[in-house]
């Protein structure tokens, strides 16, 4: 596993230094999009966005994120195919992301510290995720999903017991997308999403399962992020959002 950790960390490294960034204002993320129910993600920028997000880390994640971005991606550089092959418009490839320590208490700071310095666990903190998809040039606009708190670092917080005492964290999420138009790989501006993380802020209440109704499901698209959920307990495990009975 952390051999794994290294390589990706590694690979981050590479793309990021490969990458090459354009005019500043030309590709960049609009803001983060709010999924609608079932987990649609809106295709333009008439949603609605949200500036910060909230990350329990007592709430069980079955995927690989533990938080996940909805980047509305715009390309502003000018369209200049004139019926041919543009070559402005952009490939995607995938995000960078840097997670960052901002505030709380000695042994979160200690934690994230720990974490940035050890090859191998740098790339729970540094990383980059594959996507595809393209951006169309003068004012196009894509949607798309990226992670930006892997599960194994919600994980490890949990278990580090930093945040039991009820006390929470801030961090920052740095993404960049990148990809390749005509004339070579392109960076987008970076982009900075605030991220507050507890433990247990966000359940609203712990039941034996199944639950009654009505049972809160949290997030739309991940049920520890942004919404409160309801839990049930089953042989010893937490289970988020509760099942109910037929």
């Amino acid at each position: 596993m952390a051999t794994v950790m290294a390589v990706m960390a590694t690979l981050a490294a590479a793309l990021s230094q490969s990458a090459c960034s354009g005019p500043s204002g030309q590709f960049y993320v609009v803001h983060n999009q709010v999924p609608s129910a079932g987990c649609v993600i809106p295709a333009g920028d008439s949603g609605l966005y949200q500036g910060e997000g909230v990350l329990d880390v007592r709430v069980p994640t079955t995927s690989d994120a533990a938080y996940l971005l909805f980047p509305l991606l715009r390309n502003d550089l000018p369209a200049e195919g004139e019926g041919g092959v543009e070559p402005n418009r952009i490939a995607l490839a995938g995000f960078e992301v840097d997670v960052a320590f901002v505030d709380g208490n000695a042994a979160a700071g200690d934690f994230f510290s720990g974490l940035a310095a050890d090859p191998a666990t740098q790339a729970l903190v540094r990383y980059q995720s594959a996507w595809s998809g393209s951006v169309a040039p003068a004012g196009g606009m894509t949607t798309a999903i990226t992670g930006i708190i892997p599960a194994a670092l919600a994980q490890r917080l949990r278990d580090a017991n930093i945040l039991a005492d009820g006390s929470t964290l801030r961090v920052d999420a740095r993404v960049r997308a990148f990809g390749d138009k005509l004339g070579g790989r392109i960076k987008s501006d970076p982009f900075t999403y605030p991220i507050r993380i507890c433990d247990g802020c966000l359940i609203n209440r712990v039941t034996a399962c199944p639950a009654s109704a009505p049972i809160l499901k949290g997030g739309v698209c991940n049920p520890g992020q942004d919404s409160a959920v309801d839990c049930c307990t089953q042989g010893g495990d937490l289970i988020c959002p509760a099942t109910s009975a037929p």
